[in-house]
């Protein structure tokens, strides 16, 4: 193992053991924030004695310490609004062609709070997108 590997290792570990010690992940910008939330994740995998989701959720980890850049942090992020403004518009479309059909207040109302809860969704991946 290279000196550079070491200290590599040494500050992804670092970085794991704080992101783990840490609930409140929102403060961490970019590989450490995903660390830390993959860690998050762990602890209530491990609390909850789920051994496969342990198991994914520690090659994640491993995943994420070996390949994890700024680059590819923007592109997670990116991808998820997209596919979020995506579900947003799906749940306008809905609602309007509800709307359109004259359809049950209760019908229409079911899909504007769809509609709403995809909005949130949106609002809150495009907060962290900010934050990277």
């Amino acid at each position: 193992m290279t000196i550079k590997t070491k200290i590599i290792s040494l500050a992804f570990f670092a970085i794991s053991f704080i992101g783990f010690s840490q609930t409140n992940c929102t403060t961490l910008k970019g590989c450490e924030r995903k660390l830390c939330e993959l860690n998050t994740k762990l602890a209530a995998a491990k609390k909850a004695g789920n051994q496969s989701q342990i198991k994914g959720i520690e090659e994640a980890i491993t995943e994420t310490k070996k390949n994890c850049s700024t680059k590819t942090v923007n592109k997670d992020l990116d991808k998820k609004v997209k596919e979020k403004q995506q579900k947003v518009n799906e749940r306008t479309a809905d609602l309007n062609e509800a709307i359109k059909d004259k359809e049950s207040k209760e019908k229409i109302d079911k899909k504007r709070k769809k509609l709403n809860e995809a909005k949130a969704e949106l609002n809150k991946a495009l907060a962290e997108q900010k934050t990277k």
